[in-house]
């Protein structure tokens, strides 16, 4: 049984994610139900029923806020905030095997003051739509198998085309290594660490009792802790980032491509309201921030100086 656990990333976004963003990201992201699937024995159902870390979300909203960052090497700055909401829901499931679907929408806005050309003053209002489906099957009483197809557009919506479309897949196995202990390894293909990428998904994952976890899971890191069934605190370093299909910023015909990468580093707390809901905080740095524009007649990659983040929101959690 692969575990995941952990708040809503980022200014790169949600899911995304995102979650081990990372290819856990999706695998890291604590609305992914990965962690929770059916156990394959009596011993392992028991184990998951002492637990206190909690149960997968099923539904969520946050926003996010980050302060301003100058240009490294350059004159200006950019401020942004994050916003989204997403759903996730099963529609099949059995003993052995849980098919879900979801919906998840993602706003940026990113606004820049003196920036290098072309950005300059300019502010971009960006979108992200994804819709998830995700497979797991338990194979054995050690081996799982997780698979992700999810169709998303990345865009200002100015003039949406094919280039805006991506197509987020996922495949993983997981093994539990011994009571305490799990490996996972496959393969993760997703712009949400800005371009495109395909990225290995590996991770090892340690819960030495019912409170603590310890995950590994490239390219993120994380410890948590659940003092009682109403409170989880969680710091975990990942790598962040989004990208978006946008209108030439200098005015060329064609469109391109603006992302965004950064590296976070923070400590996230969540509470229980009243049953199901729960409500939670993030906060922390953004370091190693770029920018960068691709698929224009000109070049434009700049990097940008530290700056803290705060993140909010609620989850639905079964």
């Amino acid at each position: 049984m692969l575990y995941s656990i952990s708040s809503r990333t980022p200014i790169n976004g949600s899911l995304l994610f995102s979650a081990f963003l990372f290819a856990f990201g999706f695998i890291v992201q604590a609305g992914d139900p990965i962690a929770y699937s059916n156990d394959g024995g009596d011993g392992d159902k028991l184990r998951t029923e002492e637990r206190f870390i909690p149960r997968y979300a099923v539904a969520g909203g946050y926003i996010s806020w980050a302060s301003d960052a100058d240009f490294s090497s350059a004159i200006g700055s950019l401020s942004q905030w994050e916003t989204g909401v997403r759903t996730n829901v099963p529609v099949f499931e059995t003993d052995k095997i849980r098919l879900t679907a979801g919906i998840q929408y993602r706003y940026n806005q990113l606004n820049f003051t003196g920036a290098p050309a072309p950005l300059a003053n300019m502010d971009f209002d960006l979108h992200r739509l994804d819709v998830p489906f995700n497979f797991w099957a338990d194979l054995n009483s050690r081996w799982k198998l997780w698979i992700r197809l999810q169709p998303g557009w990345y865009s200002d919506f100015d003039n949406v085309g094919s280039d805006d479309f991506i197509l987020t897949t996922l495949a993983l196995l997981s093994y539990q290594w011994n009571e305490k202990a799990r490996i996972a390894f496959g393969g993760y293909y997703s712009r949400d660490l800005g371009e495109p990428r395909l990225l290995p998904a590996v991770g090892f994952i340690f819960e030495p009792d019912p409170q603590w976890s310890i995950a590994l899971t490239f390219p993120r890191a994380e410890v948590a802790y659940a003092p009682n069934r109403d409170w989880f605190i969680a710091g975990r370093v990942f790598l962040s980032g989004a990208g978006w299909n946008i209108t030439d910023p200098a005015g060329g015909s064609n469109d391109v491509d603006l992302d965004y990468k950064s590296m976070r580093i923070g400590l996230g707390v969540e509470r229980r309201l009243s049953g199901a809901l729960w409500a939670y905080v993030d906060g922390g740095a953004q370091m190693g921030q770029e920018i960068s524009i691709e698929g224009a007649p000109y070049v434009f990659e700049r990097d940008l100086d530290t700056s803290v983040f705060v993140t909010g929101g609620v989850k639905l959690r079964f």
